[in-house]
């Protein structure tokens, strides 16, 4: 199994039971769709920090991924959770996922 898509795992066991199914695409954010309630100012600040280890974590991965030939093994429900959290972050995960 990929690195990126055993990090992936554990920040999505983390947040799943805080967040509501997301609907791919959806814009603007609407906190209310997806946390259930909204967080608060430091609970978004402690999410933001850990999506920025996220981040570092999963470009790290990618690169361990890459040298030892690991395929991309991520799925896409993953990806999307993922994508949405760190995008409503204000966070760009492209670096590591198309």
């Amino acid at each position: 199994m990929c690195v990126v898509s055993m990090i992936g795992d554990e920040f999505t066991k983390r947040w799943q039971p805080y967040v509501q199914p997301i609907i791919p695409q959806q814009h603007p954010i609407d906190w209310e769709k997806i946390f259930s309630p909204p967080p608060s100012k430091s609970e978004f600040d402690a999410l933001k920090k850990e999506v920025e280890l996220l981040r570092d974590l999963l470009k790290a991965a990618k690169i361990y991924d890459e040298k030892n030939n690991e395929p991309n093994c991520e799925m896409e429900d993953k990806i999307v959770l993922l994508k949405t959290i760190a995008k409503a972050m204000g966070i760009d995960l492209s670096e590591v996922f198309k």
